[in-house]
């Protein structure tokens, strides 16, 4: 596929696997020949794993989570995101919006920043100050608006407009890994084991943050899916002040959890917002993203809410 073929834009979009797509949309929206996807490295212990692709990742982590093992992650490599702009750039393409998870978060958007310079096509990074389906709608949304023949500004727009007000919950139910990973000190995690904190946390200002600190597996459950409750409706109102047309019967918002061996609070969350809800929201099912499972153990899930002009064809029944 080039530019110039029917239907498709000047513009190309690239992010990291961080996004939390599902990976079937991602290798789907990449045959398509307008995105791409640079996996990041993960390590267990001396082992490398080149991206979230490898067949063994999944069993490793778990394993390793469950053994106590060193895990941790890494930024692409220069020659990655080179390798992705200069391809982009020989399919016709005109300019490439590079989206990616915060800054604070990974090294990932400076790699992205450096390589941009030496680009055969001018490419313009993004940092989401966010992660996983925060991000993965933002990247849905700049790509639809770029298929739609829409300019660099405009493809930014798209994606700075579904960053804006959407909130990524977060429910760690153990604060061992985020310890040994060193996201928290270690004797917070002691002190949250003593007293049985599950905290729900959010990333603010591109950081991961405890949003709440409830005591207790089932307090915390049933907090999470108020909070996801809650940031459905939100996104509803979001779409009612965007007034994007939309046919009848469609959902108007979209609401994606990721889980990481996590499912029973995953299908709480799934049964709550449909109840509250009905067919008005479409919820998409995606693995969390590895880069989150690593530093998280066993069992987490996170949330994203979003409303239907703004998730792009995810939104859809067919998405």
């Amino acid at each position: 596929m080039s530019a110039g073929s029917a239907g498709a834009g000047q513009v190309a979009v690239v992010t990291d696997s961080a996004a939390g797509l599902d990976p079937g949309v991602s290798a789907a929206w990449e045959a398509a020949g307008d995105f791409a996807c640079v996996s990041m490295p993960l390590m267990v212990e001396d082992q490398i794993y080149p991206g979230g692709d490898d067949p063994r990742l999944e069993q490793q982590l778990v394993i390793a989570a469950a053994e106590g093992r060193r895990m941790s992650t890494s930024k692409p490599s220069p020659g990655a995101f080179d390798a992705v702009y200069r391809r982009l750039a020989e399919r016709g393409f005109e300019a490439v919006v590079s989206i990616h998870l915060s800054e604070e978060l990974s090294g990932t958007v400076s790699t992205a920043r450096a390589c941009s310079g030496e680009a055969p096509v001018p490419v313009t990074v993004l940092d989401t100050r966010s992660v996983a389906m925060a991000q993965g709608f933002a990247v849905a949304s700049a790509l639809g608006r770029a298929r739609a023949g829409g300019s660099v500004e405009e493809v930014l727009a798209a994606a700075r407009a579904s960053l804006e007000g959407t909130r990524l919950l977060f429910y760690v139910p153990t604060l061992e890994a985020l310890a040994r990973s060193g996201r928290i000190p270690k004797g917070l995690a002691v002190v949250g084991q003593m007293f049985q904190i599950k905290p729900i946390a959010t990333v603010a200002a591109g950081r991961l943050k405890y949003l709440e600190r409830p005591r207790q597996e089932a307090a915390a459950r049933r907090r999470l899916v108020e909070l996801a409750v809650e940031d459905v409706r939100h996104a509803l109102r979001r779409q009612s002040a965007l007034a994007a047309a939309s046919e009848p019967g469609e959902p108007e918002a979209a609401l994606a959890v990721h889980d990481f061996y996590g499912r029973h609070v995953a299908d709480l969350i799934e049964d709550g917002v449909a109840a509250a809800f009905g067919d008005r929201v479409r919820i998409l099912r995606y693995p969390l993203p590895p880069v989150l499972a690593v530093h998280a153990g066993l069992g987490p899930v996170a949330v994203v809410a979003a409303p239907r002009a703004l998730a792009g064809e995810l939104a859809s029944p067919t998405g």
